[in-house]
C-alpha cells in the first residue's frame, strides 16, 4: 500500500478500518453464535476479553508503526505517520466501546 497513491484511502482509511475488523473477528462479533476463533498458536487468548484484544492489536499497530519510524524499508515499507496509531485507536476504541456496552445490555437481561 505504501506504494500506491490512493489519498485518504490508503493513507488513514485502512488504518481505521482493518484494526477495527480485526477486533471484530477476534471477539467472535462477526459470527451469530459469537464464538471466538482458534488461531493456531495463540487458540483463543486474544479474544477472551475486550480489554486483551484492544490492547494486543493497538500494541501491534504501534510496534508496525515504530518499525517505519526506524527502518522504512524493507518488507513491509512505509513510512511512519502519528496519524495511523491515531486512526488504529479511533477504530478499535469504537468497536470496544460497542462491545462493552453489548456485554453490559446481556448482563442486564439476565438479571
Amino acid at each position: 500500500m505504501a506504494r500506491i497513491k490512493g489519498g485518504f484511502l490508503t493513507n488513514y482509511l485502512s488504518d481505521l478500518t482493518f484494526p477495527a475488523w480485526y477486533y471484530i473477528y477476534l471477539r467472535g462479533l462477526s459470527t451469530t453464535d459469537h464464538k471466538l476463533p482458534r488461531l493456531v498458536v495463540f487458540k483463543d487468548w486474544f479474544g477472551k476479553s475486550p480489554q486483551r484484544a484492544l490492547i494486543s492489536i493497538l500494541f501491534v499497530g504501534i510496534i508496525s508503526e515504530i518499525k517505519t519510524f526506524y527502518w522504512p524499508t524493507g518488507i513491509i515499507a512505509g513510512t511512519f505517520d502519528y496519524l495511523d496509531i491515531a486512526a488504529y485507536a479511533l477504530g478499535l476504541i469504537v468497536c470496544f466501546y460497542f462491545d462493552l456496552r453489548q456485554i453490559r445490555q446481556n448482563i442486564r437481561v439476565r438479571e
